[in-house]
């Protein structure tokens, strides 16, 4: 029994991997999984933002510094025209003195009669004479010395000792000129270094005029 078993198991072995081995094997092949790369150069688009253009600042002008005076001068526009006396008063012109003291320059009109004719000092920017030729007047700036009376004796010739032009020469009055002599009236020209507002008083015994000019120190 066990003799004719074996022969049979063997055969059925025998039988299987013949079987096996005529069999053709089924692969099956597994694709691998698929990555989607991105890649960023080519998804991202890439984008430049123009830089604004350069701004140019416009330039700004610089204020042109006002010119100054010098020491002791003052603008003309500041110099307010001066007056005084009496109408009354009829005077003739028998001295002019000028000189340099300390701080300033002094030119005296002395007068006759008892007292002081109306006058006016201003600042002029030329002469002229009654004829209507222009009077030359020496100097940088001027100033119209008006007084009510005369400059010349009943002889006809001038009333006071002075040169015309009296040329002083100081430090900001350089020279006294006649201007006119007319009718009541007697005008002169005061010629100066540069326009330097005066101060004026009026003294008696006998009647003067007396106008400062302020000198730097």
């Amino acid at each position: 029994m066990d003799g004719r078993r074996f022969p049979l198991t063997a055969l059925f072995l025998l039988t299987s991997l013949v079987l096996a081995a005529c069999t053709p094997e089924t692969v099956r092949v597994t694709a691998p999984p698929t990555v989607a790369a991105t890649s960023a150069a080519a998804t991202a688009t890439a984008t430049r933002t123009p830089a604004p253009p350069p701004t140019t600042a416009a330039p700004t002008a610089t204020p042109t510094p006002a010119p100054t005076t010098s020491p002791g001068s003052t603008p003309p526009q500041a110099c307010a025209p001066i007056s005084g006396g009496s109408p009354l008063a009829a005077s003739t012109i028998t001295a002019i003195r000028a000189a340099h003291q300390t701080g300033f320059d002094r030119v005296v009109f002395e007068l006759s009669g008892p007292s002081v004719p109306q006058y006016q000092i201003e600042l002029a920017s030329s002469f002229i004479a009654p004829s209507g030729q222009a009077v030359r007047v020496d100097g940088n700036a001027f100033f119209s010395v008006r007084i009510s009376g005369q400059a010349h004796n009943d002889a006809g010739n001038r009333s006071y000792t002075q040169p015309d032009p009296y040329r002083v020469g100081l430090i900001v009055l350089r020279q006294v000129k006649l201007v006119e002599d007319f009718e009541g009236v007697v005008i002169f020209g005061l010629g100066m270094e540069r326009p330097v507002c005066p101060k004026v008083q009026t003294l008696l015994g006998p009647a003067r005029i007396v106008v400062d000019f302020p000198t730097p120190p």
